[in-house]
């Protein structure tokens, strides 16, 4: 009877210093983890605005009323298109991964990518900038979303030597 219970013992002991084990490894790897999952982010977020900015190229260069759209998939962050500052900008707040040296604005093709330091990770923007370039005559804001928007880029003729771009979403 002495017997079983020390194997009952041994077992229990081994296990909960196994899963001691198993969540100090976790804690260790966490952050890693998270830092692979936000540069992700950031490497595909620079590809689609890539491919939104050829997107509002062609519609710029292109006859008053042509349409073109894309879809774009955005799995974090904001993307906000700014008519005010015809700027298209996307932010990702509390990353862990520094994408650049922070307060220093680097540029990837016609991308600006900023970092800034913050209390527990950083916050990355990159920003497609249109001033002098294009109007863009419509704001708006996308969330983070399982299914792809669709986005629809409008040339809208000129206006003061600048074309009109109308960009929306259904």
């Amino acid at each position: 009877m002495k017997k079983q219970a020390v194997v009952w013992v041994s077992t229990v002991l081994y296990i909960l210093i196994s899963l001691a084990i198993l969540g100090i490894v976790l804690a260790a790897v966490q952050p890693r983890i998270k830092a692979a999952r936000d540069k992700a982010a950031i490497d595909q977020t620079v590809n689609m605005l890539n491919e939104l900015d050829q997107k509002i190229i062609e519609v710029d260069s292109s006859a008053e009323g042509n349409v073109r759209s894309i879809s774009l998939q955005l799995k974090r962050g904001i993307l906000i298109i700014d008519k005010d500052e015809d700027e298209i900008k996307w932010t990702l707040e509390d990353s862990s991964y520094k994408y650049s040296e922070p307060g220093t604005t680097i540029i990837i093709g016609r991308i600006k990518a900023l970092t800034e330091e913050v209390p527990g990770g950083f916050n990355v923007t990159l920003t497609l900038d249109y001033q002098n370039n294009l109007n863009i005559t419509s704001s708006l804001v996308l969330q983070p979303a399982e299914i792809p928007y669709k986005v629809f880029m409008k040339n809208e003729g000129l206006y003061e030597k600048l074309n009109q771009i109308k960009i929306y979403s259904t």
